[in-house]
């Protein structure tokens, strides 16, 4: 069918025709525009993948979903939401052995980080017997420990930070290089 209206069309070569936003879309498939409808080459490439069935009710549904149980036939009926649904099921599934396996990580994260820093005092402790007797007092040597931790958690929070700001940039190219 073609459209006697000129104006619809923005530019038209050999190969292309484009259209403006007037150009009228058809939406549902009736016996009125059903004419209108055609391919752009050959019709036996594009074999039929998928239909969508819309049953009148349940009964109708269920007699459709029986006709194709069968075990040699080639083609299935599909309910997408209950598809999704047990999709989505399993992603959360999922998700959730994945979050208790980080929880133990961190948790074995800050033993293996206490435990340091224990280590690291017991090895000191001559040094720490020396500061003392040259006349620092107790709290002098708490706050240098202390300063001693909070520079290592400022400098590793500062690599943190970097390296997430890195990842954060190139997540998706991260993803397709290691998932997909």
């Amino acid at each position: 069918m073609k459209n006697p209206d000129s104006s619809l069309l923005l530019n038209r070569t050999e190969k292309d025709v484009t259209a403006n936003a007037k150009l009228r879309l058809y939406t549902e498939i009736s016996e009125i525009n059903l004419d209108s409808f055609h391919f752009h080459g050959d019709p036996s490439q594009y074999r039929l993948t998928a239909s969508i069935a819309v049953p009148i009710d349940q009964k109708s549904g269920t007699l459709l979903r029986g006709r194709y149980v069968s075990q040699d036939t080639r083609t299935q009926i599909v309910q997408p939401a209950e598809v999704i649904d047990g999709f989505l099921q399993n992603i959360f599934q999922i998700k959730n052995v994945i979050d208790a396996i980080i929880v133990l990580v961190e948790i074995a994260t800050m033993l293996a980080i206490i435990l340091v820093f224990a280590l690291s005092l017991r090895l000191r402790q001559r040094e720490i017997g020396t500061i003392f007797k040259l006349g620092c007092g107790r709290m002098t040597i708490a706050r240098l420990l202390a300063a001693e931790i909070l520079l290592i958690i400022a400098i590793s929070s500062f690599l943190c930070v970097g390296f997430m700001t890195v990842v954060d940039h190139f997540k998706h190219d991260l993803v397709r290089m290691a998932f997909i």
